[in-house]
């Protein structure tokens, strides 16, 4: 594990983008250099609505056999299914649908005494139970208030109760356990979508990680290109004492103090999520275009982030080295070096 000192675990939390700027520019400043040109974090496009289709089993009633349903309550749910607004159903609408329509086919089929009536339900019922899975599916990946929470390009986390990470982890937990339920209730199924949208902490989560990993990134290349690993040299001026007492004290302040605090939520977002996405990864009715992207961002953008962050640590544990400092205090250069 990295050696690093932090210090900075109950500080508040400031803009991820400026405090990555205002890291690169006091830096470049000591180093009279030119900063790294900053990057701006974006996620790739969500896969479009075709690429998450699913197939399912499609069931038709005749006019005749919709006459003999009359002493069966779900007989009205399935004439609002073919009203024009009906047919247009958004995914999580149809979801709640298809269970009342399922709970309804087996009490008509209680209810039903004709042989050839009750045999249609039950094949009508077998039908219905193996497409909801489907349906399932697709107010996953579908919904409008999902599609905003998983791939927004707006906003960063803060680091607190603000980014919602309670509400998140109660939405996708009432999705996951609706599977298993015969009833849900469509108010709660609209309200936790709803709070999903409302906060989108999977995709400011995402964006926070790529914008430390491209920046980090760039940062660790651009100390190495300004001789990072020799800053002490083998005699030390004191030019390059003073250097080095800025550069440690920048790091202290802006990386430590304020970037490694929005690091240290993206680790703890990223772990709490991921009994969820890991979940969601191994669905059998999910499509593979919904899994490279939750992939994608979940694993390998953590990955990255989690590389990039080592890598920039690293570097800096060797200038602490070479110039004999302590992270995290006040720069000393030991010049018997």
């Amino acid at each position: 594990m990295l050696n690093i000192v932090w210090l900075a675990a109950c500080q508040p939390l400031s803009s991820l983008n400026n405090d990555l700027q205002d890291y690169q520019q006091r830096m470049a400043r000591v180093l009279k250099h030119d900063s790294p040109p900053f990057i701006s974090s974006y996620l790739p496009a969500y896969p479009s609505l075709n690429e998450l289709s699913n197939i399912a089993m499609q069931t038709s009633i005749k006019l005749t056999e919709f006459y003999q349903l009359q002493h069966c309550h779900f007989a009205s749910l399935i004439a609002e299914r073919n009203t024009s607004l009906g047919k247009l159903q958004l995914p999580s609408i149809r979801y709640h649908y298809e269970k009342q329509l399922i709970q309804g086919l087996q009490e008509c089929i209680k209810q039903t005494n004709e042989p050839e009536l009750k045999a249609q339900l039950q094949v009508w019922l077998q039908i219905k139970q193996q497409n909801l899975p489907l349906i399932w599916a697709d107010m996953l990946q579908k919904s409008t208030e999902i599609r905003q929470a998983l791939s927004t390009n707006q906003g960063l986390i803060a680091g607190g109760p603000q980014d919602g990470l309670h509400e998140t982890l109660a939405a996708f937990n009432f999705l996951i356990a609706s599977q298993q339920q015969d009833i849900i209730d469509h108010k709660e199924l609209e309200q936790h979508l709803h709070k999903l949208e409302q906060f989108a902490l999977p995709a400011r989560l995402w964006r926070s990680q790529n914008l430390l990993t491209e920046n980090l990134n760039q940062t660790t290349v651009w100390l190495k290109q300004h001789g990072a690993a020799d800053f002490c040299g083998v005699k030390p001026t004191n030019n390059s004492k003073k250097e080095i007492e800025y550069l440690s004290n920048v790091f202290q302040l802006f990386f430590i103090e304020k970037i490694q605090g929005i690091a240290s939520q993206v680790n703890h977002y990223h772990y709490k999520l991921s009994p969820i996405f890991e979940l969601l990864l191994k669905h059998p009715n999910l499509t593979p275009a919904f899994k490279r992207y939750l992939s994608q961002q979940h694993q390998q953008g953590f990955a990255n982030y989690q590389l990039a962050m080592q890598q920039h640590i690293e570097l800096w544990q060797l200038i602490f080295k070479n110039c004999h400092l302590a992270p995290g205090l006040s720069a000393h250069i030991n010049t018997n070096k």
